[in-house]
């Protein structure tokens, strides 16, 4: 149909943005700005042509639209990109009204920002609000205005005759598949959004031109850089001892506060920081007519411990903020209920509550997870059939997967869902339940890609792979997620429908393992052994596996059934609760059993190297099978037991 044309629109930068982010509400924020900004975006062809002229994202349901959030305020469940097809002769105003909407959109928001800041900091700093007010003045609109990346493409389908098109991306399909037999107008049609896709892909690879350039102060110095995002001076004093104050007086214990979201100690913020912060607050809760305590985000450390406190007697942090106005995750790990200023006073009612806890519980968690999922190969997902309709499809699936499965998934198991783009999922969740939550995703988004994209008859299945990275709360937000993105990296260098698993323990000892998700089922029977309970108060011990892990170099020249022999020494001879827990059928045979897992182990590999052999793709991963095994093995075992056991250290 050459009267037809494609848009297509995307925003960056994503990852800089999202995880500039020291608090967990930082980081969702950040999530939740980029889907409600890329939903204005979106709304001059939705307005106009519905959700029908969208092909990715499926806006059939709208869930980031303001009627709809103000009915349920959700995660973010929309990507920072769309494909739409329209009217050609209408394509190239709408392409300018999408990049209007998105940039008036965030400079509402920020507006909203800068005027709630302006009358808060004359209250808390009246000798500082002259500066203040003059570096706003300086660098505020430079700031917001250079940081976003806006990309608008648009592609009549009529431009390029479809011999060209076919000319510029080749043969496409395999003989017998979906392709042969296809009408032309579907493979056209595909073609030409593929052409669509990089053309867009080719215009991003020229890189921003930031007009950016900030303007000194009075005496021609400059601000330090925002604590955050260290491309940005900070607002405030320009002047050393000026800036020291100022910025203390905002981050102390009656310093800056906007609906109870406030500056951190040491933190020095630039105006993009400050509106991703104070977005909430100043913009959202009147925007969407919602009430702003239940916009709270736990910190850190009582994600870590969000199990622990849900166990009878379940000790309920909304409840200590109804009773009495404040809770910290600090005061689980404290030794006296005044211990720190800064985290306020825990109240004696409270105070009794955790002492308790801890007699009947032991210590509360210390450590968290980062669990980071992606999708493998959607690209060639997208195409492997020609026509509308196919793509639709699985936009509809990842639609489905985001707002029906994964935020009840991630939410049973304890966890916070930063957000879910279909098939990009982060979230974070206590430890002993991380590998349970990665098990449950990757299952329904399985079942889910099935049941919509292929109807429920056989086909190739859509695959994911993930990183997990546990962490103590007091680490750094922003490692955890750089770590956790490499570890998502890492399972798809490796070839991909892969899960790995790293764990950083504060003494500094780093350890990762790949493992398929097949074995997350054993991976999980071992976190569940070694957790201590009423039953088995100790948990399983894990004696066996580190001694097993200091041989490695020894076991790994020995023989096959040498190797497996001194793994059923090894744990035959720990103590019979443990063997109990290991093997409850049979603990006689607790030692076999691990060797049976480990065959199990060695099997998925070689049926992984088998696999990709065959489909010609390169065989990374596959060399595990040789040497590397049993050393990913027995670093399992040593990650469920830390998951389980030692989250308090």
């Amino acid at each position: 149909m050459d009267d037809r044309a494609f848009i297509v629109f995307s925003v960056g930068p994503v990852q800089s943005f999202i995880s500039a982010a020291r608090t967990l509400r930082d980081l969702w924020t950040g999530s939740f700005l980029l889907a409600w900004l890329t939903r204005k975006a979106m709304e001059p062809i939705y307005s106009k042509h519905g959700a029908a002229a969208f092909i990715e994202p499926d806006m059939s349901r709208d869930p980031m639209s303001p009627q709809n959030l103000r009915k349920e305020v959700r995660s973010p469940c929309l990507p920072n990109r769309f494909l739409a097809e329209v009217p050609a002769n209408e394509a190239e105003s709408l392409a300018q009204a999408c990049r209007d909407a998105f940039d008036n959109a965030w400079q509402t928001i920020a507006d909203n920002v800068r005027q709630a800041l302006q009358t808060e900091i004359a209250k808390v700093k009246g000798d500082g609000a002259a500066e203040w007010e003059n570096s706003v003045n300086r660098l505020w609109n430079a700031q917001v205005d250079s940081f976003f990346d806006v990309r608008v493409t648009v592609v009549p389908r009529g431009a390029i005759p479809g011999d060209a098109v076919r000319s510029l991306l080749g043969e496409r399909g395999a003989l017998g598949g979906p392709w042969d037999g296809a009408s032309e107008e579907d493979k056209l049609w595909t073609d030409q959004a593929e052409l669509a896709a990089r053309v867009h892909a080719t215009h991003k690879v020229i890189r921003k031109v930031t007009r950016y350039s900030p303007t000194p102060d009075a005496q021609g110095m400059y601000p330090g850089k925002c604590s955050l995002l260290g491309t940005y001076e900070n607002l405030g004093p320009a002047e050393l001892t000026k800036a020291a104050a100022f910025w203390q007086a905002l981050g102390g214990k009656n310093g800056l506060s906007i609906g109870g979201v406030r500056i951190r100690s040491g933190e020095r913020l630039c105006a993009v920081s400050f509106v991703k912060r104070f977005a909430w607050p100043a913009y959202f809760v009147n925007e969407l007519a919602v009430d702003p305590r239940k916009m709270r985000l736990e910190d850190l450390a009582t994600v870590a411990a969000a199990e622990w406190l849900s166990h009878e007697p379940e000790l309920s942090p909304q409840t200590v903020r109804d009773r009495h106005g404040v809770w910290s995750g600090e005061w689980l790990h404290w030794e006296r209920p005044e211990q720190d200023e800064e985290e306020g006073f825990c109240p004696p009612e409270v105070w009794e509550q955790i002492k308790k806890k801890r007699d009947d519980q032991g210590k509360a968690p210390a450590y968290y997870a980062v669990l980071m999922m992606d999708g493998d190969r959607m690209g060639k997902h997208l195409r492997a059939k020609p026509g509308r309709e196919h793509p639709q499809s699985i936009s509809k699936a990842l639609m489905t997967f985001a707002l029906n499965y994964a935020p009840k998934i991630v939410e049973d198991n304890h966890g916070v869902l930063v957000y879910c783009g279909g098939d990009d999922v982060l979230a974070l969740l206590p430890t002993t339940k991380v590998i349970a939550c990665a098990r449950q995703l990757n299952e329904a988004f399985r079942k889910v890609w099935s049941q919509v994209v292929l109807g429920g008859q056989p086909g190739e299945t859509a695959t994911v792979s993930a990183g997990i990275v546990v962490v103590h709360y007091k680490e750094d937000l922003r490692f955890a997620l750089e770590t956790a993105r490499q570890a998502e990296k890492h399972a798809k260098n490796n070839g991909r429908d892969l899960i790995t698993i790293t764990v950083c323990r504060r003494s500094g000892e780093h350890t990762m393992a790949l493992c398929p998700w097949p074995f997350l089922d054993i991976v999980q029977g071992w976190v569940v052994a070694f957790t201590p309970s009423r039953e088995s108060p100790a948990g399983a011990s894990d004696r066996w596996a580190r001694h097993l892990y200091r041989e490695l170099p020894v076991l790994k020249g020995l023989p096959v059934d040498a190797m497996k022999a001194e793994i059923r020494r090894q744990v035959d001879r720990a103590e019979e609760s443990t063997r109990k827990l290991l093997s409850p059928d049979a603990p006689k045979k607790a030692g076999a059993k691990i060797v049976e897992q480990l065959e199990f182990f060695g099997g998925l590999w070689d049926q992984r190297s088998q696999s990709l052999a065959q489909s010609g793709a390169p065989p990374a991963g596959a060399g595990i099978r040789s040497g590397q095994l049993l050393e990913n093995f027995l670093t399992l075992c040593q990650t469920a037991s830390f998951l389980a056991r030692r989250r308090d250290e």
